[in-house]
Parts: structure tokens; sequence; C-alpha cells
């Protein structure tokens, strides 16, 4: 870009220019200096670059307006415009705008007044500009991290309270009610975070970036699972003959029916919530190296609190598959695989008679 608009009418009144114009010219903030009527005098080549300025188009005499013609940049416009209106006042603020390509930038911006001269050169306004972008866009994530895991853990207490109470009033109703119970609550986290946080899809790891990889990966655990889970039922039934309902068969293909189907979206459900809701944000609000490890290992032990009507066993086999789903979900970075994988898992174990059918 060539940034020579009215450069040496602009500079800092110092008694060399070539000094000032280099280190304006090198510096990382941006520099826009406007007239006391709003003409632009000077853009220093970083504050070009942030606008997405072409300084061919920005002849000298031309109005601060003309930065952002055809934009919706309100925001920007109306801080210069107080700037210039109340030049003896010093302005500082975090300002938006949106640059001639599309891109959303967040500003911290502070404008100063430089008097008339004795020489009688007339008075300007430095706005200088530091792009806050980054930082501000990690602030909104930390926040909306906080928030899902405020949900989350009064999810988790009410979860618990509920099942306390359910226990202290002998069951009054079955298992699979306390199962679909514990699905309405994952809907309205789901609602919760939808509605209230400002994640994109890919944030929160509902888009794939490669999904026939994801698919292929996943298939390929979930055979493996299928070995591994054979082998324990072979090692359970030398060790105790038995275990495992022996007198069903080996593998119970008659129990593969309408409630393995209707585990399919709840398999998803719990995966979002699980990764989406909780892995991803407790490893954003945490810091230092084993962040992602430290998430792993604590939405493991929240997913298997939220299975604690099925009793420790349950919550331990829980436990453990989540772990490795985590670890899953750390490499895909997506919610698909680890949806695939959960709901092999659990139909896996129930056709080999390993799991309840409730789910």
């Amino acid at each position: 870009m060539d940034s020579t608009v009215s450069q040496a009418s602009a500079l800092p009144r110092t008694g060399n220019t070539d000094f000032s114009s280099r280190v304006l010219t090198d510096m990382s903030t941006g520099v826009l200096v406007l007239s006391d009527t709003g003409v632009i005098r000077y853009v220093n080549p970083p504050a070009a670059n942030m606008l997405e300025l072409d300084m061919s188009r920005l002849p000298e005499g031309k109005h601060f307006h003309l930065i952002t013609a055809d934009r919706n940049n309100d925001e920007f416009s109306d801080y210069i415009l107080n700037a210039i209106q109340n030049k003896t006042v010093t302005h500082k603020g975090m300002v938006h705008y949106t640059a001639p390509g599309g891109k959303a930038y967040v500003f911290r911006m502070s404008s100063s007044y430089l008097s008339p001269g004795a020489s009688g050169d007339r008075g300007e306004i430095v706005i200088t500009l530091t792009d806050e972008t980054r930082a501000a866009e990690m602030r909104r994530k930390y926040i909306d991290a906080s928030h899902c895991f405020s949900i989350t853990v009064f999810a988790v207490c009410l979860w618990i309270m509920i099942y306390a109470a359910w226990r202290s009033l002998s069951r009054p109703f079955s298992l699979e009610y306390m199962t679909h119970g514990a699905e309405v609550l994952g809907l309205i986290m789901m609602y919760f975070v939808f509605r209230y946080t400002s994640f994109t899809r890919q944030e929160m790891g509902i888009v794939a970036e490669n999904p026939k990889k994801t698919i292929l990966t996943a298939l390929l655990i979930s055979a493996a699972t299928f070995v591994f889970l054979v082998l324990v039922k072979l090692v359970g039934r030398l060790i105790d003959p038995t275990l495992f309902e022996p007198n069903a068969p080996f593998i119970d293909f008659s129990r593969f029916g309408w409630q393995q189907l209707i585990y399919i979206p709840t398999a998803g459900l719990q995966e979002f919530i699980a990764r989406s809701i909780i892995q991803n944000n407790i490893r954003r609000i945490m810091v230092g190296r084993h962040s992602a490890l430290f998430a792993i290992l604590l939405s493991s032990l929240i997913f298997a609190v939220l299975h604690v009507q099925f009793g420790f066993f349950f919550m331990l086999g829980a436990a453990v598959l989540c772990g490795l789903e985590g670890i899953l979900y750390e490499k895909q970075h997506n919610v698909f695989g680890v949806w695939i994988v959960h709901w092999f898992f659990g139909v896996a174990g129930t056709l080999l008679c390993l799991v309840e059918q409730v789910h």
C-alpha cells in the first residue's frame, strides 16, 4: 500500500520529519491523523492495514467518512465524530469496525488533540488504533465457557438431588424414567448453550472438517471395541460360567430393537453434553500445559455422576468409556466420531448381554 497521504503535514512537530515518519511507519499501533474538520491528513501503514484501506483511493483532502462508506460502521464513525466535535477531550474506548473485505475488528482507540502551533499550523486530531480483536474473542470465549461450566455444575447438582429424592421415596418410578429424565436435562443444557453463548458450530464440535476420515476412524475403533468386549465376555465366562446370562446366546441379536434405535439420538445428546459443553469449556477456562488432560478426566467424572442411578460399576465403566472417547475427541475436534463409538459400544454391550437394555 502507498502510505504517502499528506504525511509531512501531519507528522509530529519534532523538527525531524524523517525520524517521525520512520517511527510512525515502524510502530505496531495504527495512527490516523485528521484535521479539526475531519479531513484525512495522515494514515500510517499499520492503520491502513487494519482498516484495509487502499491508500491510492484516499488522496489528500478527503473526509474520514470515506473510510466507512457503504459499510455498517456507525460505532467507528460516532467515535471519530466525538473526537472531532470534542477535540479538547481525550476519548478512549473499544470500538467495532468492519473492513471492506468483511472481517470484523475490535480496536482499542484513543484520541489526542494537537493545538495550532506558533507557525500557524492548523489543529489536528491524532487517533491511535490497537487491534484487540483476538483478545476480545478470547475474553468472549472465556465468559461463554464460564457460563457453560456453571450450567454443568447446576445440572449435576440438580441431578444428584433428583436421584437422592428418588432413592428416598423408594424408587416410585422405574429406572427407565430416570434415564429419560437425564436426557431431558441434557436437552435443557443444550438449549441454554445455543441460546446464551456465542460459540459457532465449529467451536462446539458439531462440524466435521473431514467427515470421511472421522467416520472411518470411528468404525475402526468400534470394531476394535467389539473384539475387546467379546474377549471380556470370554474371560469372564472362563472365570465364572454364570456370568453374563449364561442361558442366553453368546451374541443375542434378538435384543436389537427399538431401544437401540432410540439410543442413536440419545448417544449423540450425551456426547454433545460431554464434549461440546463439558470437555470443551473446561479446557477453555483451564490454564497450563495439561489443560486438555484435566478436561478429559473431569468431563469423564461428571459424565459418570450423571449415571449414578445405574450404580457404581456402571458409573466406573461410563467414566472409562468417556475418557477414551475424550481422547478421540481431542484428535478429531467433532462429536460425530465419538457419537458412533458411543452408540456402537452401548449396542454391542447389550447384544453380548454385558449391560442392561436400559441405557
